[in-house]
């Protein structure tokens, strides 16, 4: 709802109260509604009381009808009070809603089976995204020339996952891991390792933004300097190529 940036009037959640204020009883006997009452409740902003309100009245009689549940429900429903649907990951939950509906007596087998289908294409799509950042990571001689420097590849991609989840989106979870690999040895380098005359020199290198800037760089930082411009050279050919802007000069404007 909010999410998609569609305005939403909390007013609607009116007709699921009493006249004297208070969620009507009904609801309270209702697995599935005070589910979608209590994932909603969790895109509330400043000064919607009713759905402040709307999220204890859900906690509340969710946690007494749990005891009453079978197992496969009172699942669904504990997975929720402890992290609501809409902090999680989609794709993890996809795997989470495939292995509940397999339990689902009303399940339709097309369904299912076509569940599984998009759930191991899009796994081998990051499987192989995967190995090419780390085959990436590898070249570019961080773990064994950087000893500050910190090997965080997996954690990074899954990050980027987190955010970019559809498959079609390949070169933005690429570009997202690549990038925030990079700025993890960069922040080391100023907050650990770096002397400050070596980091008043590096800052200066990108602002000038050149391979000659390098000159008088210490060899460790050479190494993050030429993977800086390589991979903000990849980044903005990548653009140009898609979508015939030039990004690079705008980067550079900015650090400059």
């Amino acid at each position: 709802m909010k999410k998609e940036r569609s305005l939403i009037y909390v007013y609607v959640f009116d007709k699921f109260r009493s006249r004297d204020g208070r969620f009507i009883d009904s609801l309270s006997r209702d697995v599935e509604g005070l589910l979608s009452l209590y994932e909603a409740s969790h895109l509330r902003m400043h000064g919607e009381n009713i759905l402040a309100e709307a999220r204890d009245f859900s906690i509340k009689n969710l946690n007494l009808l749990m005891k009453k549940l079978d197992s496969n429900s009172a699942k669904k429903v504990k997975q929720s009070l402890e992290i609501p649907l809409y902090w999680r990951m989609p794709r993890v939950e996809a795997r989470n809603f495939i292995d509940a509906y397999q339990k689902d007596n009303t399940k339709k087998w097309t369904l299912l089976e076509l569940a599984k289908l998009d759930y191991n294409l899009v796994q081998s799509v990051y499987q192989q995204e995967l190995k090419e950042l780390e085959r990436w990571w590898r070249d570019l001689g961080f773990k064994d020339k950087l000893t500050f420097s910190r090997d965080r590849v997996m954690e990074n991609y899954m990050w980027a996952v987190g955010i970019i989840f559809e498959p079609q989106f390949s070169k933005c979870r690429i570009g997202l891991t690549k990038s925030v690999c990079i700025l993890l040895v960069i922040d080391d380098m100023y907050d650990v390792y770096g002397l400050l005359d070596e980091l008043e020199c590096f800052t200066d290198a990108v602002k000038r933004w050149e391979m000659k800037a390098m000159e008088d760089l210490p060899e460790y930082m050479k190494i993050c300097y030429v993977a800086i411009l390589n991979f903000a050279n990849e980044m903005a050919g990548d653009v140009i190529k898609d979508h015939g802007l030039n990004t690079l000069t705008y980067l550079i404007e900015e650090v400059s």
